[in-house]
């Protein structure tokens, strides 16, 4: 029996979330396209015959910025490598390699754990991953180099075994049914967030978070939750409710409808936008 903590490390959006879902089988993490979509941590657990993979998902690096949340994101990713078995690198090379991506191999490097590069996003044509040998080219001192494919689970497997080559021998850290270390709570809040910013695309800046304040059960059946979306502008505020209440509606619908099918419950869903300017400096 072997078990172990693997990070998955990388630059925003080079799919981290999507890969965690695929290899835990189970949508865990939200994804997004946009940046700091990932904010904290999320641990998911792989369940084999050979052992048990606890997978943890990081936010993605933000140079430059020195805003409270980029802040925190990205001292979450350095703090991420401490007391872990292997690392998985993720890369997208649809996109160049820049100075967030030394960063990342400034870190890894100075982790010492073994490395596996991965590769991401190999469905796409060649014209959209014309940085392909670019990144071939990354030296991290890794074990090995997969082309990958989180979207359509490609070589998936491949990684697997060769993470199981490399972690230690050891008992399982959660239960067999357990597949995350997120609350039932926090992952609520996940998903109402993940319809944010999926509904408002690129008109929504990221100074969104969603707490949920109450859950019931009702005696007719199903659930009954109120749950606050806080921004830290009035304007947003307008945006996020729409006009006529349309985009709110959207929202609370889209979550209401994941929620349900995931919970196999009926859900009733009470929206809130509230403004809070100072809430990303309270993290």
């Amino acid at each position: 029996m072997k078990s172990g903590f693997v990070v998955l490390a990388g630059r925003s959006n080079v799919g981290k979330s999507t890969l965690l879902n695929a290899l835990v089988g189970s949508k865990i993490a939200i994804v997004t396209p946009k940046p700091q979509t990932t904010r904290t941590p999320i641990r998911g657990i792989m369940h084999d015959d050979r052992g048990q993979i606890v997978f943890v998902d990081t936010p993605g690096v933000f140079l430059g910025k020195k805003d409270p949340l980029s802040t925190k994101l990205n001292r979450a990713v350095k703090e991420s490598m401490e007391g872990i078995d292997c690392i998985v690198y993720v890369v997208d090379p649809t996109r160049s390699p820049g100075a967030e991506e030394e960063q990342i191999q400034k870190i890894l490097k100075a982790a010492k754990k073994p490395v596996l590069l991965a590769i991401n996003k190999s469905d796409l044509t060649k014209q959209n991953t014309k940085n392909l040998e670019l990144f071939r080219a990354i030296d991290v001192g890794q074990e090995a180099t997969f082309n990958i494919s989180a979207y359509k689970h490609t070589n998936l497997n491949k990684l697997v075994d060769a993470l199981f080559d490399i972690l230690p021998k050891g008992e399982k850290f959660y239960p067999d049914m357990q597949i995350t270390d997120l609350g039932h709570q926090q992952w609520i809040e996940e998903v109402i967030r993940e319809k944010v910013f999926l509904a408002l695309e690129q008109e929504l800046p990221y100074s969104v978070k969603v707490t949920v304040e109450d859950i019931k059960f009702r005696k007719t059946g199903g659930r009954f939750i109120e749950a606050t979306i806080w921004t830290t502008n009035d304007r947003y505020k307008r945006m996020i409710i729409g006009q006529g209440a349309s985009m709110i509606k959207e929202i609370g619908s889209a979550a209401r409808k994941e929620l349900e099918a995931a919970l196999d419950t009926q859900i009733h869903l009470e929206l809130e936008v509230k403004v809070d300017a100072n809430w990303q400096a309270k993290l």
